[in-house]
């Protein structure tokens, strides 16, 4: 190389540059770079881009699926209120909030790495809470209603619907949350966890409202009866709903990451189904098993399946981390991420301590640094799903913009916390 030449501005400008000209027309003027320095040569042909697409100026999917669950759950809550009273009804979703407390905390925990976005999981929240347990009622207790109609054992009706209606009903209108995901935030599914994740929102949302009916019905019966049914909701089948529906998150989220077809999502989701179908159904016949014929069928079969659903997210997360730390490789290569930054999304120690070094230089710099980490994560597991599937279009569009917020949030706490920084020596 010439000794004269100048560097452009590292190996990261040059990979920019490279994507410019390869986007270029083409110029009688020849090459749109030095090939030596990967500089824009003089006289050369401006870089043809793309018009950039319009940004909707609000999140409309989330105005309107939020809006729509928001109103289905205070329709529930109205009859709860009609039922029940409003003091008592206060005091049951109290209840109802503890096991809805540990099951979100599980979910955080295994999507640490890249969390989904706050809009997108209130949707499948509410739309658990609200539109899927709205429907299910009406549609269960219709089916309830006709099948003691036609055999006139009420108490045999509750136990045919429970096994063979409701996990078909419930199931399929849980799962319908993660399709509106698949739908119309395709770019946020970057692995099969993260379908996982979707669903498990969505199966906590209709717990939580359905615990508070159950604790209501059983807060009639007396405090014995209500302590039983705390007790067995509450404490031993928190995770019921979302285990069940997480295998419809899981075959959506395996369509979306691991199968180039765009449509794969449509023959694998009844796949799911039937699986949660089968976990849901499950429970609801041991469950109908009255006294201490229930609580050991539960110690033999349902107690160990929770244990090994758990275990299989908390390897899910584990691996997840490799696969961002292989996905970025490509961006240490070309200078979008430094070596040392790599650790500061996949290692928890060093998560740890990045942002508590972050926190020096403020609020602000504390959020840069969260976005970066959830930025880069995010990219990492785009690198690895298009490595699989091939490039797609809406997720390079995505991942652009990933690069700019990256890149800015960097920026951010950088500058932030070198001020903090002279501001310390200067009070010294």
């Amino acid at each position: 190389m010439d000794q004269g030449a100048q560097r452009w501005g590292g190996p990261g400008e040059d990979y920019r540059l490279g994507k410019i000209a390869g986007e270029t027309t083409g110029s009688a003027a020849g090459p749109a770079q030095e090939p030596s320095t990967g500089a824009p040569r003089p006289g050369a042909g401006a870089p043809v881009w793309d018009v950039p697409r319009r940004r909707r100026s609000l999140p409309w999917f989330e105005i309107v699926f939020i809006g729509l669950g928001a109103a289905a759950v205070g329709a529930v809550v109205i009859g709860y209120v009609v039922a029940g009273g409003v003091a008592t009804t206060v005091v049951m979703a109290m209840y109802a909030l503890v096991p809805l407390f540990f099951v979100l905390a599980l979910l955080s925990h295994v999507d640490r790495w890249e969390p989904e976005p706050v809009g997108p999981r209130l949707v499948v929240f509410l739309w658990g809470a609200g539109v899927a347990a709205l429907v299910a009622s009406v549609v269960n207790t219709a089916m309830l209603t006709n099948v003691a109609m036609v055999t006139g054992d009420y108490s045999g009706s509750m136990a045919v619907v429970a096994v063979f209606v409701a996990p078909f009903v419930e199931e399929f209108l849980k799962g319908l949350g993660v399709v509106l995901i698949v739908l119309w935030r395709r770019t946020s599914l970057n692995s099969p966890l993260d379908g996982i994740v979707y669903a498990g929102y969505a199966g906590a949302g209709f717990a939580f409202v359905e615990n508070i009916q159950y604790f209501l019905q059983a807060d009639q019966s007396g405090s014995v009866a209500f302590g039983a049914v705390v007790f067995m909701r509450g404490v031993l089948s928190p995770f019921v709903h979302p285990m069940a529906t997480s295998f419809i998150g899981l075959a959506l989220g395996w369509a979306v990451v691991r199968m180039r077809s765009r449509w794969a999502w449509v023959w694998m989701w009844p796949l799911g189904w039937l699986v949660a179908v089968g976990v849901h159904g499950l429970w609801n016949f041991l469950a109908g098993n009255a006294g201490l014929s229930w609580f050991v069928w539960y110690m033999v079969i349902e107690f160990p399946l929770f244990l090994v659903w758990v275990g299989a997210l908390l390897l899910a997360a584990r691996r997840e981390a490799r696969t961002i730390a292989r996905g970025l490789e490509p961006y240490v290569r070309t200078g979008w991420l430094l070596p040392a930054e790599i650790p500061m999304v996949v290692d928890r120690s060093a998560r740890r301590n990045a942002r508590k070094w972050a926190r020096g230089g403020g609020r602000n710099s504390a959020r840069a640094m969260r976005t970066f980490q959830a930025s880069a994560a995010s990219l990492g597991l785009d690198q690895v799903l298009m490595t699989r599937t091939g490039a797609q279009t809406d997720r390079v569009h995505h991942d652009r913009e990933l690069l700019d917020t990256l890149g800015d949030a960097r920026k951010e706490f950088l500058t932030a916390t070198r001020v903090a920084s002279a501001q310390a020596r200067l009070g010294a």
